[in-house]
């Protein structure tokens, strides 16, 4: 280094967030939901099942109202996983179903105003929608997350070690997010 040079000092600030944010990536995901942390019930549909489209988070999810609960109960997980041929629109008022729901949720079954997600939900004999498909739903976007949080980290590092130059962050950053945006449109991450 000449003396004319300067040395840009760390920017411990980007070094911090970049290091939680790989630490995140690296930080144990909580277990799946098991058969024996579920309750099950059969119910009685007392409307159509409702498809709502969630502005606030644009997804959707489905509800179910049934006899024997004031309680809603949901779907929560995407429709492609529960039902990909948007077969839950066949269940109509009247019909039987077994649902079952985490246990911890007993309690709010006679509550009019709490939704309840299911995450095992069968007609007779067919099956529309189990706990492994909701677990690898929850597996999948878990595993999204901390592929961000790894490429957000790594950038932020290597920014806070001036390694890269701001506008580059900017730049890759960007691209990264571009790319994380067109797979999600094409369902592929």
């Amino acid at each position: 280094m000449t003396p004319t040079e300067t040395k840009k000092a760390i920017n411990w600030r980007n070094v911090i967030i970049g290091i939680l944010a790989i630490g995140y990536f690296f930080y144990p995901q909580g277990s799946d939901l098991t058969t024996s942390d579920l309750n099950s019930k059969t119910v009685v549909l007392s409307l159509n099942i409702e498809t709502i489209h969630s502005t606030h988070r644009s997804t959707t999810y489905h509800r179910l109202w049934t006899k024997e609960t004031k309680a809603a109960f949901t779907i929560a997980s995407a429709g492609e996983v529960v039902a990909p041929d948007g077969s839950l629109d066949s269940l109509k008022k009247g019909d039987t179903l077994t649902v079952k729901y985490y246990r911890g949720d007993e309690n709010k079954l006679n509550n009019g105003v709490k939704e309840i997600p299911i995450y095992y939900l069968q007609k007779g004999q067919r099956v529309y929608f189990e706990l492994n498909s909701y677990n690898k739903a929850q597996d999948a976007t878990t595993a999204r997350y901390k592929l961000i949080a790894l490429i957000a980290g790594i950038i932020t590092l290597l920014n806070g070690f001036n390694v890269i130059n701001k506008k580059l962050t900017w730049i890759i950053g960007g691209g990264a997010a571009a790319v994380v945006i067109i797979l999600l449109c094409l369902n592929k991450f």
